[in-house]
This record gives C-alpha cells, sequence and structure tokens, in this order.
C-alpha cells in the first residue's frame, strides 16, 4: 500500500476492557463520514452498531458476507460486524480494494491484540485507548504490539495524568475528557445522530 492509502486504516485497540475503544472507534467513523469520505467500520466486539442506534448486522460465515450484511448509522457510513477469526488474507485484499477506492476504514479490535495484527499487511495507524487507571496502564505497558499515539479517556478524580502516561509508555498522548453526554448518548443509542461536541473536539486533535 501507499503511504496514503496506509493513513486512511486506522485500528483502536485497548490494554483491558471497558476503556472506551469502541467509543473511540465509532467517533472517529462518524467524523470521517461528516467529511463526506465513504466510511467502513469493522468491529470485531459486536457493540459498534447498537451505540450508533442501529440494529446489529445479520450474522455472517464469511467476509464477504460480513460486507453485504453492513448497518448504516447516518450517510457514508457503513458498519460491518465480523469475528476477528474472519479476518483472513481475503478479508484484507478486500478492505485493500476499499481503501484505494477512497474509503475510510476504522477497526474496533478492543482487547483481541491477535486480531490486531491481522491488519498488520495493511499497515494501520494503531491507537492505543485507555483510561487513567494503574491497571489498564500496567498492562498497556506490556501489549503485544507498538501504537503510534494514545486516546486517554480522562477522568478528574484520578491520579494519573496525561503527563504520567505519557512518560510511563514513551508515546505521545491526546485526552478525550470523561463527560456525562457521551454516555447518555450512547445509551441512547445516538451517537451517530447526536455525536457530543466535547467527543468530537477532541477526536479533531487526534493525528488521524
Amino acid at each position: 500500500m501507499t503511504a496514503t492509502s496506509a493513513r486512511q486504516v486506522t485500528v483502536c485497540a485497548s490494554p483491558k476492557g471497558g476503556q472506551g475503544c469502541t467509543t473511540i472507534a465509532a467517533a472517529l467513523a462518524v467524523l470521517a463520514a461528516r467529511s463526506n469520505q465513504p466510511t467502513l467500520l469493522l468491529d470485531t466486539r459486536g457493540d459498534a452498531a447498537a451505540i450508533l442506534g442501529v440494529s446489529d448486522p445479520a450474522p455472517a460465515s464469511t467476509f464477504a458476507d460480513a460486507i453485504a450484511n453492513a448497518v448504516e448509522p447516518c450517510d457514508r457510513l457503513r458498519v460491518v460486524s465480523v469475528a476477528g477469526d474472519r479476518i483472513d488474507t481475503e478479508a484484507i485484499s478486500a478492505i485493500s480494494e476499499l481503501v484505494a477506492a477512497g474509503h475510510r476504514v476504522l477497526v474496533d479490535t478492543g482487547t483481541d491484540h491477535d486480531v490486531l495484527h491481522r491488519f498488520d499487511p495493511l499497515s494501520p495507524q494503531r491507537l492505543l485507548v485507555t483510561r487513567p487507571c494503574y491497571v489498564a496502564l500496567r498492562r498497556a505497558i506490556g501489549v503485544p504490539f507498538v501504537p503510534d499515539h494514545v486516546v486517554l479517556i480522562s477522568e478528574h478524580q484520578r491520579c494519573l495524568t496525561e503527563r504520567d502516561v505519557s512518560l510511563a509508555l514513551a508515546l505521545p498522548v491526546t485526552s478525550v475528557p470523561y463527560d456525562p453526554a457521551i454516555a447518555r448518548a450512547i445509551d441512547a443509542g445516538l451517537l451517530a445522530a447526536r455525536l457530543p461536541r466535547c467527543l468530537a473536539n477532541a477526536i479533531a486533535r487526534l493525528p488521524v
């Protein structure tokens, strides 16, 4: 892939569950679609459609079927639910063709770092999504891949700061402030229709 197309693929991963990985991947996808770019959100965890306010895609036995069963929470955005073991060479080839055709591709792999490595042929940007939690940070230090950037879901009551996380991981960090408006949008299934401004503004600062 060319350097230009490589930047069109971003994989979001987390060191442990409950860190906000799906929310960040979904928000990135919504913003890409709003910029008039055809966008694909590959959901290997099964929650993206729900927080974007659409029904889960029908089960698929192949990646081609998963693409055919995609759901559309907003204009120019398709959500594809696909099990990690369906990401094979055929799937990577199909994704590469979509990127070459101008698609932006976001991937939510959550804590399944084996699945993350299946996207290596696409030379994706890798975001590590975490909270300023001691246990999460310990696990983040030992993840079996090299992130390009850290997305920190900042919480005021935590002792660890953005600087602490950046120093511990030796990586650049962008903070996304925790805001109850984000939880309300997710709980209502309205993340696509009413992306909270606080989340949109923070996501816009990411180097993606």
